[in-house]
């Protein structure tokens, strides 16, 4: 059976948490526009080591460290067209075999790809061609790994979204997506939720999230996004205290995250998890409050 499969359990499958923030607080150094993508070739252990204890901690689904193995990232850090497209393929290829290292024989690997830009500025977004020209890259690379399933997350801007899933339409792999956004009504760069989800409905998904805003701002959002889809869902909060400025450090207290995801639960998720600012210790507190839900 595909391990996929498992979203028809009883019990909602846990997302692990934050990579990036996890590295730094382990020491690495992580400047944009590179971000994370590198250690999976200078610092391999490291991440290894994270995806490890998301796994110890009783992550179902581990992401794979590629948020920022791009061509496109590369060549905007300096690098010629030709290193960079090496070296974003060695990011990512590296990166799905630590995740695959350090998964166990049922952990689902999810390939993780998110906006061509800054996801949290959709109005960076260079426009179709490089869209198309890196959604296209991406796919055909986690196509030859094999991961499990592409997950597009903290994606913001409609038309890359659609660009995303069309560049996807007939890889022959579970796609996901996730959605950052302005608040309860909009997705982040304006347009209408209602807008989003129902242009989403056009492809064949099989579950559509919500990720990377505060608490605050998911839970406001859940009931109007629970009106619009009805199929399988999930959400990953950032812990941080304010949306779309990167300080993820100084996070909410353990009781707003319980009563949290208390709430998610309430509404029967197939997948629940943390992001930025989250480590292994909330993904085990999460699984210790599903099994006592």
């Amino acid at each position: 059976m595909n391990k996929v499969n498992k979203l028809a359990g009883k019990k909602p499958l846990i997302l692990d948490g934050a990579m990036g923030t996890e590295l730094v607080h382990r020491g690495i150094n992580i400047p944009l526009p590179i971000w994370s993508a590198d250690t999976n070739l200078t610092n391999p252990e490291v991440v290894l080591k994270i995806h490890q204890n998301y796994v110890s901690a009783g992550a179902d689904i581990l992401t794979t460290n590629t948020f920022r193995s791009t061509t496109y990232t590369y060549r905007k850090a300096g690098y010629s067209q030709r290193k960079a497209k090496d070296q974003a393929r060695d990011s990512l290829m590296s990166a799905v075999d630590l995740a695959r290292k350090a998964a166990h024989e049922n952990t689902i690997i999810a390939g993780s790809i998110t906006a061509v830009e800054d996801c949290y500025s959709p109005n960076l977004y260079p426009g179709k061609n490089s869209a198309e020209d890196t959604y296209g890259e991406l796919i055909e690379w986690f196509t030859e790994t094999g991961v499990d399933l592409l997950l597009f997350e903290t994606m913001g801007n409609l038309e890359e979204i659609t660009i995303a899933l069309e560049s996807s339409r007939n890889v022959n792999k579970d796609r996901w997506v996730s959605l950052i956004l302005k608040d309860s009504e909009h997705i982040l760069d304006g347009h209408s939720l209602e807008d989003c989800v129902n242009m989403i409905k056009e492809f064949s998904i099989s579950c559509l999230l919500l990720n990377c805003n505060k608490i605050e701002t998911t839970n406001n959002a859940l009931e109007p996004f629970l009106s619009l889809w009805t199929e399988e869902w999930g959400v990953y909060p950032n812990l941080g205290k304010t949306d779309f400025d990167n300080d993820y450090f100084d996070i909410i207290n353990d009781s707003k995250f319980g009563d949290s995801i208390s709430l998610y639960l309430d509404q029967s998720p197939a997948v629940i998890g943390a992001c930025c600012g989250s480590n292994p210790r909330h993904i085990e507190m999460l699984k210790s409050i599903i099994n006592n839900y």
